[in-house]
């Protein structure tokens, strides 16, 4: 390290795209929502501020890395690198974080993940119509 090293001094800020390694579990996270058929739409009142999917891809990464708080995930989002490329530099705060976590919007597409996840993978022959749990045939 050099000797006149100052943190308060002057620079210039280059922006630099970012895109996480090859294996990354954001790449996998977010190639897997992206190819769910989330929808966007609201009844009455103002649109979301936030995208569902990029609240889902930030829920998922951060449970993977086994955080559950909503201010920890806040505080995960503004500092973890890929977890700001997945909601692209936005983030949310803690209450809109559990907002969506407690939302019936979260409960529906969850459920409608679910099925087209196991339409995703059967078509992609990751998963076949037998599965085995514990030695058990279902």
């Amino acid at each position: 390290m050099q000797d006149y090293y100052n943190i308060n001094q002057t620079t210039l800020s280059i922006a630099l795209d970012y895109l996480p390694e090859e294996n990354h579990p954001a790449r996998y996270i977010n190639q897997l929502v992206e190819s769910l058929k989330i929808k966007y739409d609201y009844q009455f009142g103002r649109p979301r501020e936030y995208n569902l999917g990029a609240m889902l891809k930030l829920v998922l990464l951060a449970y993977s890395y086994g955080i559950f708080s909503s201010r920890k995930i806040e505080r995960f989002a503004r500092e973890n690198k890929p977890a700001s490329w997945l909601i692209s530099d936005q983030v949310p705060s803690y209450r809109t974080i559990c907002r969506f976590r407690i939302s019936e919007e979260l409960t529906t597409l969850t459920a409608d993940s679910l099925s087209q996840l196991t339409q995703h993978l059967r078509q992609n022959g990751m998963v076949d119509d037998v599965s085995f749990i514990d030695g058990t045939k279902i």
